[in-house]
């Protein structure tokens, strides 16, 4: 089976191509820009760009929009982490938990799959807590793995080889979720799990990450 990934990050393709194909699925790129729509929900922004992008070009489509969250503050930054970051910077980010006990976060990825007739939303999450500090400042990562630490670990996702990071992601947990569904569905044939197939160096090198808005 064949499906197109709405998207215009290698990166993510890569990442995403691996696990899909666990699970006997192709995923091509589909080179375009979603509606980021950032005033709704991410789930929301993910079905109706995959509705949308199935019924205009008539193939089947996978269209992903992450947020992340503070559990203090409902459902902010939501789908807007890079807006924020760059409104506020660490320095305004941490002042709005300076008091607060309560310093759970989660990165959340809201997948969509469409064909033009039926539609299919999951999300995964990646839940943890908000550091007292920033760590890693030196380390290029994007902003926020610098004061997030998942569940079951000590230190700041910054830290982590990014091999270990793809596979307990939010993105990763989402992505097998919807491979299970359309692997169900279509009855197709699972291919044997390749155990390296998340290495670091089979990815592209990607840089700059603050400015990369596209990876979150």
């Amino acid at each position: 089976m064949k499906v197109y990934f709405v998207t215009q990050n290698d990166y993510k393709v890569k990442e995403v191509k691996a696990i899909m194909k666990e699970y006997g699925i192709k995923i091509d790129k589909l080179n375009l820009e979603k509606d980021e729509m950032k005033e709704k929900p991410i789930e929301q922004v993910a079905v109706e760009n995959a509705e949308k992008f199935a019924r205009k070009h008539n193939v089947p489509v996978i269209v992903e929009d992450t947020g992340f969250y503070f559990h203090a503050y409902g459902n902010f930054p939501g789908s807007n982490p890079k807006l924020m970051y760059g409104l506020l910077g660490y320095k305004g980010l941490m002042k709005l938990l300076e008091n607060e006990q309560n310093r759970g976060a989660e990165f959340r990825s809201a997948v969509a799959f469409s064909d033009g007739q039926q539609t299919k939303l999951i999300i995964g999450k990646l839940t943890g807590r908000v550091s007292d500090c920033v760590h890693g400042e030196d380390i290029d990562v994007m902003p926020y793995e610098r004061i997030f630490i998942a569940d079951g670990h000590e230190k700041p996702l910054a830290f982590l080889p990014r091999a270990e990071k793809n596979k307990m992601s939010h993105r990763a947990k989402a992505f097998r979720e919807m491979a299970d569904w359309l692997n169900q569905k279509h009855n197709l044939k699972k291919e044997e799990k390749v155990q390296d197939s998340l290495q670091e160096d089979e990815f592209p090198e990607m840089h700059n990450y603050e400015m990369n808005g596209d990876y979150y």
